[in-house]
């Protein structure tokens, strides 16, 4: 029972992430700039625009990322107390909840209601049938005991099965964000064409978005889901958009189509200059299959999201759980009852109310992709992924023209006490 409950507060306690502050002096005092400005041609005024177009939309990112985690905080900022965020995870299920523990709190008074009158009856009548009960009914403490330890391994058994579940979804998505960036870079390092990198980083962030509609049985183009979005922000066209709503494929896997055919197209300009090493080098040749094995993980990662959503709990599970908790809770209560008389629907009440909290939380984390409070935040990682993105497109020629510049060195402690980070992610929940 322990260990269950610890795994409920757990889930609480990571639900209740608070909104970023902005960096303070002190934070950002030493930290190394993760977009240095660089100077741009005066000549080229679509450049100057296409790159403060490019800035304003990573703080309109990191912005709406903040947003999402409003709905977890109150007005000032702070996580809200965690019972709030607890009975509200529970919402859906508030009549199977109420209606189990008012079911088992009403035995409960009418099983301290019969010990009363059956020790009424014993003391007017020692030696008769009502203490002859009494005492059958004590002595069966043992028996109440061995159930409600087998009640109590059904229940954690089960909270630990959708536990995984969410936790290992938890690590997918982790690993989705991670092979997003490595393409991200990868893109703006090895790729010399403008136009096909600009078209490979869209469909990176558009991937994630694919990701999450697709997880929660949804379109890209259906009402509530981003695509309409992607296409004002530029991440995608229209024309993009309804190719992938007439395709009959899943979403996710036509962006990886899309990107594996951006770099067939890299490698098939002439004379290798799609790539910013030409042909005859050595390394031209590992690039693709470096390419290829990143979108093959990303294929197996999207695939193992779909195992865990569609293979759920065995219906037995349920059925275990909810019959060993009832017949614990019918017998304990007569046993109980003899002992503690009034007191037990007191402590039927608070039981039965964790107990229910515990079974319908993990029903909760059986499909841990939804929009509930102890659900994985999709929103952000997906925001987060649109953001970095952006920021290693930005950066990607301010890195090449400091790695070219060897004729002075650097000095490491001038640049971190200088410098500033230009945009700040805030911590996901």
């Amino acid at each position: 029972v322990l260990q269950a409950i610890h795994y409920l507060f757990t889930i609480c306690t990571m639900t209740m992430a608070t909104s970023p502050s902005p960096p303070t002096s002190s934070d950002t005092e030493g930290s190394i700039e993760v977009n240095p400005p660089h100077p741009q041609p005066q000549d080229n005024p679509s450049k100057i625009n296409q790159l403060t177009k490019s800035r304003s939309m990573i703080a309109r990112f990191n912005g709406s990322s903040t947003r999402r985690h409003a709905e977890l905080d109150d007005e000032e900022g702070k996580a809200q107390f965690f019972l709030t965020l607890l009975f509200a995870s529970i919402e859906d299920s508030a009549g199977l909840f109420a209606g189990t523990v008012l079911f088992l709190v009403v035995w409960a008074i009418l099983c301290s209601f019969g010990a009363q009158e059956l020790r009424g009856l014993a003391a007017t009548n020692p030696g008769g049938a009502a203490e002859q009960w009494l005492d059958d009914i004590e002595s069966c403490k043992n028996a109440v005991s061995i159930i409600g330890t087998l009640f109590v391994f059904t229940l954690v058994f089960r909270f630990n099965a959708c536990y995984d579940r969410w936790w290992e979804s938890r690590i997918l998505w982790g690993d989705i964000i991670s092979k997003c960036l490595e393409l991200g870079m990868m893109n703006r390092r090895w790729f010399a064409n403008e136009e096909l990198q600009d078209r490979f980083s869209r469909f990176v962030i558009v991937y994630s978005y694919a990701c999450k509609s697709m997880l929660r049985g949804k379109s890209l183009t259906e009402e509530g889901e981003d695509g309409p979005d992607l296409v004002k922000r530029g991440l995608l066209t229209q024309q993009e958009l309804d190719l992938m709503e007439g395709v009959p494929c899943w979403q996710p896997h036509f962006c990886l189509d899309m990107l594996r055919e951006v770099i067939a197209q890299l490698h098939m300009i002439p004379g290798g200059k799609g790539l910013r090493m030409d042909d005859t080098n050595k390394i031209h040749g590992q690039l693709f299959r470096c390419l290829d094995n990143t979108l093959k993980h990303m294929n197996d990662l999207i695939g193992s999201c779909v195992r865990i959503r569609a293979s759920g709990l065995p219906a037995s599970y349920d059925a275990i759980t909810m019959t060993s908790f009832i017949t614990f809770f019918l017998l304990a209560s007569a046993v109980w009852s003899t002992a503690i008389g009034w007191m037990t629907p007191i402590v039927v009440f608070l039981a039965s109310m964790i107990i229910m909290f515990l079974i319908v939380m993990g029903t909760k984390l059986v499909d841990p992709f939804g929009s509930d409070k102890v659900d994985i935040p999709l929103e952000c990682f997906c925001a987060t992924i649109e953001a970095q993105v952006h920021a290693i497109d930005q950066r990607g020629k301010s890195i090449i023209a400091v790695a070219s510049n060897s004729k002075k060195a650097v000095r490491p402690l001038a640049v971190r006490s200088e410098s500033k980070a230009t945009f700040h992610i805030p911590r996901l929940a």
